[in-house]
Formats: C-alpha cells, sequence, structure tokens
C-alpha cells in the first residue's frame, strides 16, 4: 500500500504537466497594448499562435464588430491587416474557436487609440 501513493502522486504530477502543455495560447506582438495608431494608415495585427487540442482557426474582433475569420495560422509568426479605424479607443481581440465556431476561451487582448 505504501508504494501505491507515491506512485499515484508521481503519476498525478505527469499528468497535470502533459494538460499544460497541451493548453493553447495566443500572443499579440503587435501593436503593443496602448499603442496610438494612425486610424487612415494601413496597421497590421502580429500575433503568435499555438492551438489548443480543440481549436482549428481564429476570430478577431475590432471592438464587438464581426470577427475576421483566419485560417491560415500554421506558420506563425502570424500577420493580419486590420481595418480602418475610426479615431478613438478600440479593442482588439484574437479569439480561438473550433471547427464549428464555438470560443474556447483562449484569446488575447489589447487596447489602442487611433488618431
Amino acid at each position: 500500500m505504501k508504494l501505491l501513493a507515491p506512485f499515484s502522486l508521481a503519476a498525478l504530477t505527469v499528468f497535470a504537466g502533459a494538460a499544460y502543455a497541451a493548453d493553447g495560447s495566443i500572443t499579440i506582438t503587435s501593436p503593443a497594448n496602448g499603442a496610438t495608431l494612425q486610424g487612415n494608415a494601413l496597421n497590421k495585427l502580429d500575433f503568435n499562435v499555438k492551438l489548443s487540442p480543440n481549436g482549428n482557426h481564429l476570430h478577431i474582433y475590432v471592438d464587438d464588430g464581426n470577427p475576421i475569420i483566419d485560417r491560415d495560422i500554421g506558420h506563425c509568426p502570424c500577420s493580419i491587416d486590420l481595418p480602418k479605424l475610426a479615431p478613438g479607443k478600440h479593442v482588439i481581440a484574437v479569439k480561438e474557436a473550433t471547427v464549428s465556431h464555438a470560443l474556447t476561451g483562449v484569446e488575447s487582448t489589447v487596447t489602442v487609440t487611433s488618431q
């Protein structure tokens, strides 16, 4: 019996590490949070992504608008052109989605100001 307890603890530790490694991640590299962008200029969104096991593609949102869907994420770092931004503050969010477009909770956001 005493041998089972340490073995079980070791097995749980290895399993927890594997679950953590399988989680997805999204990192927006540009623009930086708090950046000022030129609203009429071509602005790019640069990001890195590691899909979670349920992830299939990304939805990119500017404020609460319709998503820009990006399926070309196999060769990140990734980059897309942002739409022209009206003057003011904007929230840009990159969110992972399943094949049926359900959001997985893996996401990254930045807030920018457009001039």
